[in-house]
Parts: C-alpha cells; sequence; structure tokens
C-alpha cells in the first residue's frame, strides 16, 4: 500500500515524465560519449537540454497540468528535431523510447487537465 503522502506525487504523468527524463539523458550521454562527430555530439546536447526540460515539466506536473502537458510535448518534438542536426536518422531509434513517454506523458497530462476542467463548480 502506498502512503497517503506519496500518492499526491505518485500520479501517472510525473512518473512517465521522470522516467522519459532520465532515459533521454542517459541516452543522450551514451550519444556524447560514443559521437565521431560534432555534429553528433550537438545532437547529444540539445537532447540533454530537451530532456531536462521533460524532467521540469514531470515536476510541475501535478501542481500546473496543462503547463507541464506543453514541456513534455515540447521537449519531445524538439528531442526529435535534434535528430537530423546529426545527419543520420540512426539515432531515432535510440531517443524514440525517450520520446514516446514524453508524449504520452503529455497526452496524460491534458486528458488530466480537461478533466479538472470539467469537475470545476461553474459560477
Amino acid at each position: 500500500m502506498i502512503p497517503q503522502h506519496l500518492r499526491y506525487y505518485m500520479k501517472k504523468p510525473f512518473l512517465l515524465g521522470l522516467i522519459g527524463g532520465f532515459l533521454g539523458i542517459l541516452t543522450a550521454v551514451y550519444v556524447i560519449v560514443t559521437s565521431t562527430t560534432s555534429d553528433v555530439t550537438l545532437s547529444g546536447v540539445q537532447a540533454a537540454l530537451f530532456s531536462s526540460l521533460g524532467l521540469m515539466g514531470a515536476v510541475i506536473a501535478n501542481k500546473e497540468t496543462r503547463f507541464a502537458g506543453y514541456m513534455l510535448i515540447f521537449s519531445a518534438v524538439f528531442i526529435t528535431l535534434s535528430i537530423p542536426i546529426a545527419g543520420s536518422l540512426s539515432l531515432f531509434t535510440i531517443y524514440l523510447p525517450a520520446v514516446l513517454i514524453f508524449g504520452i506523458a503529455s497526452v496524460l497530462c491534458f486528458l488530466e487537465a480537461s478533466a479538472e476542467e470539467s469537475d470545476a463548480p461553474a459560477e
């Protein structure tokens, strides 16, 4: 049984954003370490920065749900856009799990935000 104070922090968008952020940063570090050109290194650095944006979105997913959803979807899109900089689409398969997890977390944030708006009493 999960303690009551942890249930607030253990919502699905938070957990998925956290997993996607750490997975994206680990993948970016792997790409940076194994890079052969400066373009691949730049792509890895950009992916690490956008993964940290996704981590920040995951942290605020419990309080600012819609804004967190925008942060998560932006990080997924911009990680995808940083791949062609390296000139190799083979990096897309490496970054795909983090991008998909960020995308799913952002959709969950938007669904949760719309559910909160429909539950709010009309004035």
